[in-house]
């Protein structure tokens, strides 16, 4: 069997950047399987605005995502029994896999990663888009294509089902996310000298409530307050900021999963 990562893009700032690195190995290391990675080539670091990743440039890696895997077909080399484990999701060239594998008759297993969507009101597809039929029936049938769906929290399943109460209960799985590695990788952060730093690390989005961050420098004057996407940090430089703060601040109206806050309690 072949493990065929479809991967969401690596953000530097992003521990999409971190699962690119690790996830292979450790997945390699879990099921002793051949892993095999497909990627869509260069990222732009860019980001939307708030947003998670950069909505044009998502939709031409996914599209060179999608050639390698009709190519993969074309040429043979898909198997019974191998697995597509997407990162995230929210990829519609699901849809074109499904196709491919059904109509060749080739058995193989797909997993999906659910990080947000349009039932998620804090989600940009939430607030910008809604219910729209377009995106929901999308969402549904991606769901419905892979044979898991794998969600880090209760929380994010119960709120997918309030949107799709007829979903198959057999196909939701929940298993936190896959980040064994930030246990070894934030050592070097530990034990740093703390100052009196108060961190804000999430995105700069109206479910984050960065509002109430700024206006707190008023109140604590001895603290200073730092908005990390206010600057141009890589990952490194923030967790150094991580490793230096005694606070890390949120007012988030919700958390699929938060992981900055696995990250502060750690170092």
């Amino acid at each position: 069997m072949t493990i065929y990562i479809v991967d969401i893009e690596a953000v530097d700032t992003r521990y999409t950047k971190q699962w690119k690195e690790y996830l292979p190995v450790q997945l390699r290391k879990a099921t002793h399987e051949n892993v095999v990675v497909i990627s869509g080539g260069e990222t732009p670091q860019a980001t939307t605005p708030g947003a998670f990743l950069n909505f044009g440039g998502t939709n031409v890696y996914k599209s060179k995502q999608l050639e390698q895997i009709g190519e993969m077909f074309c040429n043979g080399k898909v198997k019974d029994g191998d697995y597509f484990l997407y990162t995230d999701a929210w990829n519609p060239t699901v849809l074109q896999l499904k196709y491919m594998a059904e109509l060749l008759k080739i058995k193989i297993k797909i997993g999906g990663m659910w990080h947000a969507g349009s039932y998620d009101p804090a989600d940009f597809l939430g607030r910008l888009i809604g219910d729209a039929p377009w995106c929901r029936f999308a969402e549904q049938s991606m769901f419905e294509a892979y044979d898991q769906n794998f969600y880090a929290t209760q929380f994010h399943i119960d709120m997918f089902l309030e949107s799709f109460k007829n979903a198959t209960p057999s196909k939701i799985v929940r298993t936190g996310w896959p980040m064994e590695y930030l246990a070894n990788s934030l050592d070097s952060y530990k034990n740093m000298p703390k100052e009196n730093l108060i961190l804000f690390p999430h995105r700069i989005a109206p479910e984050k409530q960065p509002e109430i961050f700024r206006d707190l420098p008023t109140q604590l004057s001895d603290y200073e307050f730092i908005v990390c996407q206010d600057q141009t940090l890589t990952k490194n430089e923030y967790h150094n900021l991580l490793g230096r703060a005694k606070i890390v601040f949120s007012a988030n109206l919700q958390e699929t999963l938060g992981i900055s806050w696995y990250e502060g309690a750690l170092v």
